[in-house]
């Protein structure tokens, strides 16, 4: 594993979804220093570093599932990105890993925590929860529009019996990625207040508890009518971080119950005695269990028959993890100055019964190398092959 993808401090933070008891007394005196995850050694089966007064720290990266991310963005030359996954049963981190090849296409070195790429259609599934969980609609719901797939305007938002030749339901509008579905939606049924609040419920605009300092993703909801139908279409004004992005969806896996992510699993006194031991915390529930189950079922859309298909079957229609369902969520946006071409897939699996969150940002050149809905396939794939063993 090439350690200078893991640059950890380690801390102690509060949210208020919940108070997270910080990382252990034993990690903070005397803490962890970027050089110190740097120089971590593997034994053959396990990562960790020893302190300078002695203390052996053991982190929880699963050595075959790191590699394998690292491996993908080395093949494909990956400008820059961030893998992570959790066991979303309890926020134990499986993958941790980023690269920035070219500093021009990422904020920070440290991609997987860095919460300044937009969130893109990501957001869809914040503002679905904020439809569903406040009985504004249903799932099934359908909705007739037209226009939207590259860009949204006024005229988008209004009825149109003659332009609106096309109608879907909320499923399918999440798992299609459909831009004026949820704009209207916004438009009709949500007030700033709504969006900005569901967005605080799932951790956005505050810091969230972790072994590392974590910035705070960013929901900047618009009280102009249009920039906010826009924002709840996942065009801008929002922004998330690779580690946020899997806790979203480790909440919505766990029926809305949201943990803290970790990534030390214990530490080690001078004679080898355990004095912490991570175990899994608790930190708010942003939805309820009904929204959360029905939200994960809908977006099994997503890799079925919507954005993420290709990326989860062959030419023959074949799926790549059979006998799994994934739900997911995709997301891509682009900027021009400088030009980076964001593409985002989280997704959770078995979709039945959810155990593993995948979250992983591509950012690409003009000629894109890979999607980031492959290099979860590849990493879930990894995952289940080895697990099933």
């Amino acid at each position: 594993m090439h350690h200078k993808h893991l640059i950890l401090i380690l801390t102690a933070t509060i949210v208020m979804l919940g108070t997270a008891p910080s990382a252990s007394p034993a990690i903070e005196q005397g803490g962890l220093t970027a050089q110190d995850i740097a120089q971590m050694a593997f034994d053959g089966t396990r990562y960790g570093r020893q302190l300078t007064d002695g203390r052996q720290v053991v982190f929880t990266v699963d050595p075959s599932l790191q590699r394998r991310a690292e491996d993908i963005f080395t093949k494909y030359k990956v400008p820059a990105g961030a893998a992570v996954v959790l066991n979303s049963r309890t926020g134990r981190v499986l993958t941790l890993a980023q690269t920035r090849k070219k500093p021009a296409f990422a904020d920070s070195a440290e991609v997987a925590l860095d919460p300044s790429p937009p969130a893109a259609s990501l957001f869809k599934v914040v503002t679905a929860a904020a439809l569903l969980d406040s009985g504004k609609t249903s799932i099934a719901a359908k909705t007739c529009y037209h226009g939207g797939s590259r860009k949204l305007l006024l005229e988008h938002l209004r009825d149109s019996p003659k332009a609106d030749t096309a109608c879907a339901s909320v499923a399918n509008a999440l798992g299609k990625s459909i831009n004026a579905i949820f704009a209207k939606l916004t438009d009709r049924l949500l007030v700033r207040g709504d969006l900005s609040g569901y967005a605080e419920r799932f951790g956005f605009n505050r810091s969230l508890p972790f072994d590392i300092p974590l910035e705070p993703s960013s929901a900047q909801i618009p009280a102009d009518r249009l920039e906010r139908a826009r924002t709840g279409a996942g065009f801008w004004h929002t922004h998330l971080s690779p580690l946020h992005a899997a806790m979203i969806f480790q909440a919505l896996a766990q029926k809305g119950a949201m943990l803290r992510p970790y990534v030390v699993d214990h530490v080690l006194d001078e004679q080898g005695a355990v004095i912490y031991r991570a175990e899994p915390q608790f930190i708010g529930r942003p939805v309820g269990e009904q929204t959360a189950k029905t939200l994960v079922r809908a977006m099994v859309t997503t890799v079925r028959r919507g954005t993420a298909r290709k990326a989860f079957h062959d030419a023959r229609g074949t799926p790549y993890l059979p006998g799994i369902d994934v739900a997911g969520k995709t997301g891509s946006l682009t900027g021009r100055h400088p030009y980076r071409a964001y593409s985002w897939f989280v997704g959770t699996a078995p979709a039945d019964k959810p155990e593993v969150v995948a979250s992983v940002l591509v950012v690409n050149e003009p000629r894109w190398r890979i999607k980031a809905s492959t290099v979860a396939m590849q990493l879930l794939k990894k995952y289940f092959n080895q697990k099933n063993r």
